[in-house]
């Protein structure tokens, strides 16, 4: 019977009258009161309403999943949120539509949660360091924008950690917050924290001496005494500025040009700012110093693969590795990937980095047991350079690696440009049998709009969440807002950067199955590996 569904079901005849509901839609849409006898107009809400008109009236045969929004009052806890779809059938008494529904309020509200906390610091609501970058891009995508300019101010709270130290952490994020108030205040268009007593600024329209008015300006009201409950505190700031006019538009470049002027203003006696300029950018020199040592270790072999384990949360036992290169140069010593990574895609040099790794990790672990699966990174730059999945195909050929004991893992950043072409490949790739992975989930741009419809199979949340576990409460409320919205999606999830004990098990109680990090191995050469995996079966084998 239509009122014993377990979902919200309204059944409605041709004349827009509703002659069977579920207990399920009549407590969600009428307040527990029967829906029968009722026309559409008056019971439903207008997208569902609509909805069934077009497939009474024979416009569709069905309608495709939608969301209808109920507001029962004006709080967020007030919103209901339905996911729907209308199908058509044909009766004795003529056409009738059936309007399915799900309550997916929990979904959503953890969905948009997930969404603010990606781009704002959680503490004082302010931007975070990846959503001033989106927001100074967005900006930039109009003439109008470019035209203007911005100025960007990074900012160092001086003598801020005695205050912290003294008053207690408490105290401290009672001081961040007034900062970021004081900081509103001046008009900024955005207004970001970076992380600790790091904060940035950036305004439009600004030529070189009105930024430094403007920073005067933002250094006089900083450095005013804060009210911290009973105390008094007072702190220093130091600012370093740079401007799209010599920076150039984006972002990154901006934000590093500002922390190097910031680092100037440190060391300085002055005012305690200063603005970048091109003489500063010996780090840029360094840059390039880096990209010719790097090709030269391509040539000579410097570079070399590695593995790290990848454990179940119930067990402990390794099910699968990430493939990981290490350079060690004979002046420069270990360079991490962190330094040479963003530099061999900005020259594109990861294509060919990228090749190696994914044919001698595949042709590596080809000869290992079969229920151990490989992952291997590929950069966004490789997706718009060359054909990854040709080139998938011919690793997984060539090494005889079946095609389900891999996954490709990407990041957030891929999806940036060319979306659809990229959704195309991974989808090419899921239909080889290839696994796909988001890698550090939670520190990119726009993901969620695209997570729920793209063609993924898990999510690796970023260790910068995981290693605040357990003491960190925030960390943890992002956590089992992703653990929430991956079961919801049916994706399997990864905690990377577990180090202890204590966090394992909490990821494992969330309901985290697979983890990653130093706690279940550090990365190892493939004849450790071989080594580890051969003392396993051994000691399998005598327990056996």
């Amino acid at each position: 019977m239509v009122s014993d569904n377990f979902a919200g079901m309204v059944v409605v005849e041709s004349g827009g009258v509703i002659v069977a509901a579920s207990r399920i839609a009549s407590d969600l849409l009428n307040g527990g009161r029967p829906l029968d006898g009722h026309g559409i107009r008056q019971a439903l809400p207008p997208d569902m309403r609509h909805a069934i008109e077009q497939v009474l009236a024979g416009a569709v045969a069905s309608t495709e999943l939608a969301l209808a929004v109920i507001r029962r009052g004006e709080g967020e806890d007030d919103r209901l949120v339905l996911q729907y779809a209308v199908t058509a059938s044909e009766v004795d008494s003529g056409r009738i539509a059936c309007l399915n529904f799900w309550d997916v309020t929990e979904r959503r509200r953890a969905e948009e949660r997930l969404s603010f906390l990606a781009s704002h610091d959680p503490l004082t609501g302010a931007l975070s360091r990846t959503g001033l970058c989106a927001a100074i891009n967005q900006r930039f995508e109009t003439e109008r924008g470019r035209g203007e300019g911005l100025a960007v101010l990074a900012i160092d709270l001086a003598r801020f950690k005695p205050v912290n130290d003294a008053l207690g952490h408490a105290h401290g994020d009672m001081l961040l917050k007034q900062v970021v108030g004081r900081l509103r205040a001046t008009g900024a268009a955005y207004v970001a924290r970076l992380g600790g007593h790091g904060f940035a600024v950036a305004h439009p329209g600004l030529d070189g001496g009105e930024a430094i008015q403007f920073c005067e300006l933002i250094q006089d009201r900083l450095t005013l005494p804060y009210q911290l409950g009973p105390h008094r505190a007072i702190i220093g700031a130091e600012v370093g500025i740079s401007h799209s006019g010599v920076s150039g538009f984006d972002p990154d470049r901006l934000l590093s040009h500002a922390d190097m002027a910031l680092s100037i203003a440190r060391e300085g006696a002055g005012r305690g700012h200063a603005s970048f300029s091109p003489e500063m950018d010996a780090g840029l020199r360094a840059r390039q110093e880096l990209e010719t040592a790097m090709q030269q270790a391509m040539e000579r072999g410097e570079i070399s693969l590695m593995f790290q384990p990848q454990a179940s949360l119930d067990d402990g036992t390794v099910i699968g590795v990430e493939a990981l290169m290490r350079w060690v140069h004979p002046e420069l010593g270990s360079v991490s990937p962190e330094r040479f990574i963003p530099v061999a895609e900005e020259t594109g040099k990861i294509v060919e980095l990228g090749r190696w790794i994914l044919e001698a990790a595949c042709r590596e672990v080809a000869g290992w047991p079969g229920h151990l699966k490989l992952s291997v990174n590929v950069s966004p730059i490789q997706f718009e350079l060359v054909d990854v999945v040709g080139e998938v195909k011919e690793a997984l050929t060539r090494s005889g690696l079946p095609a389900h004991r891999l996954d490709v893992e990407i990041t957030e950043g891929i999806f940036m440009s060319n979306a659809r072409a990229v959704t195309d490949a991974l989808q090419r790739l899921r239909n080889l049998g290839v696994g796909i992975a988001l890698d550090d989930f939670g520190t990119g741009y726009s993901s969620l709009s695209y997570i729920g419809r793209l063609p993924i199979d898990k999510i690796k949340i970023d260790q910068s969440f995981v290693k605040r576990l357990p003491g960190d409460q925030q960390a943890g409320v992002i956590v089992r807002a992703v653990m929430m919205l991956s079961e919801a999606l049916d994706k399997i999830v990864i905690a990377e950067g577990i180090e202890t004990a204590d966090q394992a098990w909490m990821l494992k109680m969330m309901g985290c199955k697979v983890g990653q990090g130093y706690h279940f191995g550090r990365p190892k050469t493939a004849a450790e590996m071989r080594a580890m995996l051969a003392e396993k079966s051994a000691t399998d084998r005598i327990a056996g």
